[in-house]
């Protein structure tokens, strides 16, 4: 089986973020975004993927290269315009052959056994594998109604409070050549893009049979700023012991008071009497001075904070610089973001 990672949107509500660096390379427990789906992938056996980039692509070509560094063999497709989900999946039919297939959105973070689970759920007795996640309302995704694990209908961004299904769209699925057929056939939404989710509910209406797979544990489509520093806890949480990681290059001082989770990357050296944590990443060979105080920051590669820092909610873009007496004690639901240096 293939895969297709669709990562060529412009990533609107991550701004300033997006300005400079593609969505799906926010860094997160320190790497890239999407090569935590590609990781899964790769677990999974799904090694040949083809990645649909757009927005800011060379950084994208550049970051993840032929896909062997995760142990996949990784080819491109260009969307140039942003013109629909559907039409960005067609773009990888050649790749893709007369074969079901793997897709995922190039920002969406679950645990990576998931991908295992959904293709060992993959057999003769269905057509494809939808996976759902748990919400509270649909609303802003795509309502899932269900039926003895099998997809009955999708309703994309049903109103508020309409919904009777808690179900949602995860965006991982096993997909049959018969969506690319009907995805081929669709008419441009009102929003001018063809919707993957349309050719979906046809096919479903074919009485296609998609069985459901629910998310075990977290779930994130990484949307906003603020959800780069949650899913980083949460990550580090989920894959170390105790939440904690530090590299063996690292050069921590003595008295300095560490709280996890924290990763402390390859090259990094925090100075005498920093409080590092909680939810902090420092990645490769960023600096951290003598009594400066960091709860839930990123600092980016070869980023420095000066020293008697206090600094809280906070993405530090790489190579970035805080000089020493810097306070930004910025709030959780609104994390302020450092540029990288022009």
């Amino acid at each position: 089986m293939r895969g297709v990672l669709v990562a060529a949107g412009e990533g609107k509500r991550m701004r300033p973020i997006t300005y400079w660096r593609p969505k799906p390379l926010v860094p997160i427990a320190g790497q890239p975004l999407i090569t935590h789906i590609i990781e899964g992938f790769v677990e999974a056996g799904v090694r040949e993927i083809c990645v649909i980039v757009g927005h800011l692509r060379e950084r994208m070509t550049e970051t993840l290269g032929d896909g062997s560094a995760w142990g996949a063999e990784i080819s491109y497709v260009t969307q140039d315009e942003p013109k629909g989900t559907g039409h960005a999946v067609l773009l990888a039919r050649e790749f893709l052959g007369d074969a079901p297939f793997l897709l995922s959105w190039g920002d969406i973070l679950v645990p990576k056994e998931h991908y295992t689970r959904v293709v060992e759920a993959y057999s003769d007795a269905v057509d494809g594998v939808l996976s759902v996640n748990r919400v509270d309302d649909p609303w802003e995704g795509a309502a899932v109604y269900v039926s003895e694990s099998l997809v009955l209908r999708i309703e994309e961004k049903p109103p508020r409070g309409a919904s009777t299904t808690n179900f949602n769209n995860a965006g991982i699925l096993i997909l049959p050549p018969r969506v690319l057929e009907l995805t081929e056939r669709l008419r441009p939404s009102p929003r001018g893009e063809i919707e993957l989710p349309q050719a979906i509910e046809q096919f479903l209406g074919e009485k296609g049979r998609l069985r459901a797979v629910e998310v075990n544990g977290y779930w994130s489509d990484v949307a906003r700023p603020r959800n780069i520093l949650a899913m980083n806890a949460v990550i580090l949480q989920h894959r170390y012991a105790e939440g904690l990681s530090v590299d063996e290059t690292a050069q921590v001082a003595e008295g300095v008071t560490i709280v996890p989770p924290l990763l402390v990357g390859p090259g990094v050296r925090v100075d005498s009497g920093a409080v590092v944590g909680p939810n902090v990443a420092l990645l490769a060979r960023s600096r951290v001075g003598a009594r400066t105080r960091l709860e839930a920051v990123i600092l980016g590669t070869g980023a420095a904070v000066g020293e008697e820092c206090r600094l809280s909610h906070l993405l530090v873009e790489d190579e970035g610089n805080l000089p020493s007496g810097s306070v930004l004690p910025a709030l959780r639901d609104a994390p302020l973001v450092l540029p990288p240096p022009r």
